[in-house]
């Protein structure tokens, strides 16, 4: 099987547990749009895979689009939050999953799975609203932003109403 079908293997089993929690999928970036924000989950091929060898990650973000300029839509580079799933899992490491063969795309497919259900969905249930991430920034926590970044959205949310 070719990495372009162990990827798309991952992907299959990655939107058969998003798709009934209402996330969308485009290529292999899935997003939730919840009112104030939009949760994304994308999967990514290392540029050190080889022609034998997927590595693969999982990236998540939080997109808030009353702070997107122009009405930019979700995704995960403009993403207000970003971390990669392997921080939220016990590891805490830049987390890469290794495919080489059929049996390891249905193993890796079954850990990513596991992963996003265990770590990624508690996190995004957390992370629901906008005055949820201005909780996280206020304490100082900004995945994924620059010290700068953090404040100019915080301010910028801290004076406007909610959506």
């Amino acid at each position: 099987m070719s990495l372009a079908l162990y990827k798309q293997k991952i992907g299959s089993a990655v939107a058969a547990v998003l798709t009934p929690l209402r996330f969308r999928q485009k290529d292999f970036i899935f997003t939730r749009q919840l009112g104030e924000v939009a949760h994304i989950i994308s999967l990514q091929s290392s540029v050190s895979s080889t022609a034998s060898l997927l590595k693969i990650t999982v990236n998540l973000g939080v997109f808030v689009p009353s702070l997107a300029d122009d009405g930019t839509k979700p995704d995960l580079l403009g993403s207000h939050w970003q971390m990669r799933l392997g921080f939220l899992m016990p590891e805490h490491i830049d987390y890469w999953w290794e495919v080489s063969g059929d049996t390891d795309a249905e193993r890796v497919a079954s850990q990513i799975v596991a992963s996003i259900q265990m770590y990624a969905l508690p996190q995004f249930e957390q992370l629901e609203t906008r005055d949820a991430l201005v909780t996280l920034w206020r304490a100082g926590r900004s995945p994924g932003l620059t010290a700068f970044q953090m404040k100019r959205y915080l301010d910028k949310l801290e004076h406007e109403p909610a959506a």
